[in-house]
Formats: C-alpha cells, structure tokens, sequence
C-alpha cells in the first residue's frame, strides 16, 4: 500500500533550527535564506518534501524510498510542480550504507547534508533496517547537522499493542483488497472485551484509554492504518533504547520538535520532584514520558554539538522574527500539549498577538512591544507556534520565494479540485505549509467565476459528487437538508472571502490581489490562481 499524502511542519529548516536555538545548539544554517542540504530518508508520496523545496528555493532536496509507487509519486508530483532543486531516489537502507555514493557519501569523508529526517520510519522497520537508517543519516550529515527521527513510544502505545495483535490476526482471514474489515473487526471485538463504566472487564480496567483509542480509528484512511499497524518491523520504544542506539552512530539527542517539550515548566507540578532533578538525561526523559503517557516523540539529534555561548543564544534568539499565522480573535488560550492542556492568561496572550497585527516582529520587538520577559516571552511564543496561531517569518527569503510558489500553489489547487488527495499549499513566508481543504478549492473555483451564492452552492455540490464525496458538518456527519447544505456552504464561502483568503495572501500562499479583487464573471485577476 501507498502511504498517506500529508505535510508535517517539524520537518521544516527553520522549525528545526528554532527548536535547537532554544536549547543553545548551533543551528545548521548560519542565518534565514542561506543555501543548504536536505535529506529525507522514507520521503513517501513526497508531498512534504515538495511543500519545503518549493518554499526553500536556496536548499537542494534529495528523497530516498524503498517503495517504487512513492518514488513514481513523488518524481511525478515533483515535476507536474516544476520543482529543479529536488531529485528523488529509490533505495533500500541497507545497500545506501554499504555504498552510499548515490547520496554523494564518501568514506572516511563528512557528509554533505545540513539536515536529514526521517518521520515516522524508525519505529516501523525491522531493527536491521532501523540500524542502517541512522548508520546513513550519520554518514550523510556534516558536522554539526540536525537529524530529525520521529518514532512511537512506550508508554502511550501499551494499550494498541493489543490492537495490533488482533488486527493482525484478523488480516489473515480477511480480503486483502480490504483491510478495513480486518480493523473494524478487531476494533470491534476489543471494544467488547472491555465493558463499560461499572461493567469495565479486567482488561477494561488495565488499559481504560483503550476506549478512547478505538473510537479514534474509524476516522483514519485505510492506507494509513495499513501503514501503521501491518509493518512486520512494527515496535515503539521507550525512549532512552532510541537514544542509545543513535548515539551508538554518533548522533546525540538534543531537542525536540514538538515545542512545548522544550519547556519543563510546562510539567505538572506535582510531578515535577519525581522528574526535574534527575540528571541521567535517559531516566529522565524515561521519566518524563512515563509521567505523560508519550505515545510519540519528534526529537531532533545532531552529529556533533556545537552549543552557543549564553550570550549568543540570546542574540539569535532576539533575532527571530514571528508573524501572525491564524488571525480570529480567541476567547480563551487552551493549549493541548503532551504535558496536559495548558490554560494561558488570556489577556497577555491577547495583547502578544495585538503586538503582531501590524506585521511581523523579532523576539526583541516583540518583547518591547508587551515589555513581557524572556523566560516568559519564549514559551509564550512557543505555544503559539504549537497550535498553528504564529509562524516563523522567513523575511526576505521568503518573499524570494513568492512567485514560484504562487505558480506551485496554482497547481495543487486544480489537482485538489480534480479530486487529488492533496490537502496543503505552500506558505512561503513562514517557510512551511497551511491546510487546504477540498471544499475551500471547489468553493474558491465557483467564487471565481463571479457566480451567485446559490450558483455557486449548487457548483460546489455539483463538484463533490462528481468526486465521490459528499457534504458534512462540522462533527463529520451527512447534510442532506437543503437548506442545511445552502447555510454550511454560505457560511464555507463567507469564511473563505473574508478570513481565509486574506490570510493565506499574508503568507504568500496566493497573489494578494486574491484576496482584495472582488469575484465578477470578467475578473482576471482573480481567474490568475486558477489551474
């Protein structure tokens, strides 16, 4: 099976860089917009790694895969996008760290890659395969580069390793044309065993987060089930095994991209004395992912240290500049982290966000501007990052980038809209990528046309169906009352003209005449973002 076509912003240059900013490393890049090296060791369909080397236009991209249906993607996506700075490769692990000359590794020799990552593979393969993939992302890196690994962890996954087994069981028996019988089997056999409230089961009171797992896995497609559970190398790990097998490749933990694990404050505090004082680095990070059930971990390593001086960490941390990403007004500030939901003090939340509407600002602005301290400041700006409510401005280097990805995004937008299962465009000014639905792309290609409300309600049904999909609500359920569908899809193209548009034109996502010219049936410019 091919995998899914998602985008994950972790892997993005500068996401990386700021996580090891904050924890006083030396990122691989000297500053914003300077050339560099990228390896993405599982690339998949390729759809992420399209997203970056359309945003980085100064990086020069390398994806390997094992799959040939994903190397034939990604080749293909990588050209119907126009992309000249991103080759992919079809390769197995094992052989590229035997003979690793297809990635221009040399022996006994640095290697020439700022970054490398890989998502979501190291806890999905065999162990010799797993072995192999940090053997070449340590070859593959230069001294001081960042290797992002992505892996699912114990203890969060004890309770689906019994899903595991017995969808494991069901495949079997089942057609393997399809899978989701096998898993709506074994979800549904589960569920029995463990009873419910006073009638909880042994089994039921041992993992009672079980219940909540299994409600979640009818809405996964298909193929990412398949992915995720049918790998024969299938096995998470506590995290210091991980640690001790990466640093046997020389390749040392130092942050992670999931930005509130960067701050212990964010611990429970009654848990704080049983974790913080630790000083082993692989009991407490054990620790920390017992006493928060961590499922999943995004941690990014080096090869070789090169931690800044305090007084240098605060100067390149002053100079990173953040923007608004998401612009509605929130009425309260909830964070939902591994550490638990975070309440923010909504009024200093609300001013830090005021301080941005003007326009992006450094670290240093933005401390002036709400006279908030560091210590403060940095988580602060943290969170937002983590919910999607700030970005990484990337300046002039992603205003260099603008144009090619307007033409880039023109592209995805009639693939969407033809039914691809494509759901981001390229954000360049905050060098990642913002969701995009398919609904907001039929919606956009029948405002467009400078069609009436109800002309363009009645286009965009018309599109789905011609998809094979139809319209939900908000909760995922079927609307077939008219007037329901007419009140969604008004409130669908209201949103998209007045919030969305504007927004995604901030980040160079379209031409920012999208989202000032008025949709006629003679609208140029506006027909300029079509396909």
């Amino acid at each position: 099976n091919t995998y899914t076509n998602h985008f994950y912003r972790e892997l993005a240059p500068n996401w990386i860089d700021f996580a090891l900013l904050v924890k006083g490393q030396q990122p691989p890049r000297p500053q914003e917009g300077a050339p560099f090296s990228y390896l993405e060791l599982g690339c998949g369909m390729g759809m992420g790694l399209c997203l970056l080397a359309a945003t980085y236009p100064e990086g020069t991209f390398l994806g390997v895969d094992f799959q040939p249906d994903h190397v034939a993607h990604a080749t293909w996506l990588a050209s119907e996008l126009g992309l000249t700075n991103l080759r992919i490769l079809e390769a197995d692990f094992i052989a590229l760290q035997q003979d690793g000359s297809s990635l221009g590794l040399t022996r006994g020799q640095a290697g020439p890659f700022d970054y490398v990552v890989a998502h979501g593979i190291a806890s999905w393969v065999v162990q010799p395969v797993q072995q192999a993939l940090l053997a070449v992302a340590s070859a593959a890196l230069k001294p001081g580069g960042a290797f992002y690994c992505s892996y699912n962890t114990y203890p969060g996954w004890l309770a689906l390793t019994a899903f595991r087994q017995l969808s494991e069981l069901e495949r079997q028996r089942h057609d393997p044309s399809m899978p989701e019988l096998a898993y709506r089997a074994a979800a549904t056999t589960l569920s029995s065993l463990l009873g419910e409230g006073r009638e909880s089961t042994a089994l039921g009171q041992m993992l009672p987060k079980l219940h909540f797992d299994l409600a979640r896995l009818p809405w996964h497609e298909p193929n990412y089930l398949t992915q995720e559970y049918a790998s024969q190398g299938w096995a998470p790990l506590y995290v210091a095994d991980m640690h001790r097998r990466c640093r046997s490749h020389k390749l040392r933990f130092h942050a992670s991209a999931t930005l509130p694990e960067l701050f212990d404050e964010f611990l429970i505090e009654g848990l704080r004395p049983s974790v913080l004082p630790e000083t082993n680095p692989d009991i407490r990070h054990t620790l920390l992912d017992l006493a928060t059930n961590k499922s999943f971990r995004r941690d990014v390593f080096v090869h070789g240290e090169l931690k800044l001086l305090p007084q240098r960490r605060a100067a390149a941390l002053a100079g990173v500049v953040v923007r608004l990403q998401e612009h509605p007004t929130l009425e309260s500030y909830l964070f939902p982290t591994s550490f638990g939901d975070i309440a923010g003090n909504n009024e200093a939340y609300a001013f830090l966000e005021a301080a941005l509407t003007a326009g992006p600002l450094s670290l240093t602005q933005l401390q002036q501007a709400t006279r908030l301290p560091e210590q403060e400041l940095l988580p602060m700006v943290a969170l937002l990052l983590h919910v999607h409510r700030l970005g990484l401005d990337r300046g002039e280097a992603g205003r260099r980038a603008s144009s090619s990805c307007e033409k880039v995004n023109a592209t995805l937008l009639g693939l969407i809209q033809d039914g691809a299962a494509i759901s981001h465009l390229a954000a360049p000014a905050i060098g990642s990528a913002i969701g995009f639905s398919r609904l907001e792309a039929l919606t956009l290609k029948a405002q467009s046309g400078g069609l009436s409300v109800s002309n363009a309600a009645a286009c965009v049904l018309m599109g789905l169906s011609g998809l094979g999909h139809e319209l939900r609500d908000e909760a995922g359920e079927p609307l077939n009352n008219p007037v329901e569908r007419h009140r969604r899809l008004e409130e669908i193209g209201s949103r998209l003209s007045h919030q969305r548009l504007p927004q995604l034109s901030s980040l160079g996502v379209f031409p920012t005449e999208t989202a000032t010219t008025k949709a006629s049936p003679g609208s140029r410019k506006r027909r300029t973002i079509e396909p």
